[in-house]
């Protein structure tokens, strides 16, 4: 049986709501405040309930914000919906919330629980070595955008001739700057991966695929480290490449997509993997050709072939070997997504 709390996390507070009653709590290392409650909570759920409880806690990632909770539940073994704001947004409508606050938000996430799938609450795993990786690519992401930026603007000021040569070289040398800070940031993710016996060995599986290069590597490798726990299903949905299908209504009779609702990166550099990976890999190459065959569109091929690519690479991690490729004569289509 299930129990759940919604809590609405800002920079100074956590807003809980029990089901019952309304609480406000610090949002501080450790969460000592949170922590009283959920103790005493589950005391007077045992005393009044003859079956086994099971705490699920809902809320939403705020950034740096919501990691001292998501490092509770991590620390105390206990379950929780991460749900994403756009996702939270469209049920507070259809609930119609018109006003916003904290109370209101907390209610709203504890309402949530009619509509979750057990299947997909999990404690979050936050490891040393998880918290260590997931800064890497954070700095590296931040990075990214900030070269899009950057070179976006170049152009636009290259095109209109308005900006002087010094400005244009400015530019220039802001850009390289940014890509030297990506080597050196994507270097030293490497190099701290090496340090480390049995994440060297997992970094090495996992990039004897051909066509996975070191950034898909690492997101790979922290993905399976958040959720050892979780199967093929469950690792496929967190990272947005589960099928969503609309079908209520003649105006949403659409075809399926991928519900896009995981790891975006994540999906970016396996989305680069598969293109790499069917030009250099025969065994995907096959299986994209098979696909091609019995007419499925592009992107259909595309994202079988990044789901592969993650459900392999997790094969690999549990195995503890490395990549062999094989004849595949009679290939078979790998995502039903048509």
């Amino acid at each position: 049986m299930y129990q759940y709390i919604g809590v609405d996390v800002s920079n100074q507070t956590l807003q809980v709501f029990d089901g019952l009653r309304d609480f406000t709590f610090s949002n501080e290392i450790k969460l000592k405040e949170f922590d009283l409650f959920i103790r005493d909570w589950k005391k007077k759920i045992k005393q009044s309930e003859s079956n086994d409880i099971e705490l699920v806690i809902i809320f939403e990632p705020t950034g740096p914000y919501s990691s001292y909770l998501r490092d509770y539940c991590s620390r105390k073994n206990i379950k929780a919906h991460i749900m994403n704001p756009m996702q939270s947004s469209y049920f507070a409508k259809a609930s119609g919330n018109r006003s916003k606050s904290d109370p209101i938000d907390a209610r709203m996430l504890y309402s949530y629980h009619i509509m979750l799938n057990h299947k997909k609450c999990l404690v979050p795993i936050l490891t040393d070595q998880v918290k260590k990786l997931s800064s890497y690519l954070k700095s590296y992401q931040l990075l990214i955008k900030t070269e899009t930026a950057f070179q976006n603007h170049y152009q636009s000021t290259e095109r209109e001739g308005s900006a002087s040569k010094t400005l244009i070289k400015v530019l220039k040398k802001g850009i390289q700057h940014i890509q030297k800070d990506k080597d050196q940031v994507l270097e030293e993710a490497i190099s701290y991966i090496k340090a480390d016996l049995v994440l060297a060995e997992s970094y090495q599986n996992l990039s004897s695929i051909p066509g996975v290069g070191p950034l898909t590597s690492i997101n790979l490798l922290i993905h399976f480290l958040k959720f050892p726990t979780a199967n093929r299903n469950q690792l496929t949905s967190l990272a947005g490449l589960d099928p969503a299908v609309k079908t209520s209504g003649t105006s949403l009779n659409k075809k399926p997509h991928i519900s896009k609702r995981g790891n975006t990166l994540l999906r970016k550099t396996l989305y680069c993997a598969a293109i790499s990976g069917i030009q250099c890999n025969p065994d995907l190459a096959k299986q994209y050709e098979h696909l091609q065959e019995r007419k499925k569109p592009k992107k259909v091929a595309l994202v079988a072939i990044m789901r592969q690519i993650l459900l392999m690479s997790h094969s690999l991690y549990l195995e503890k070997r490395k990549y062999e490729v094989r004849e595949m004569k009679n290939a078979k289509p790998i995502l039903n997504i048509s």
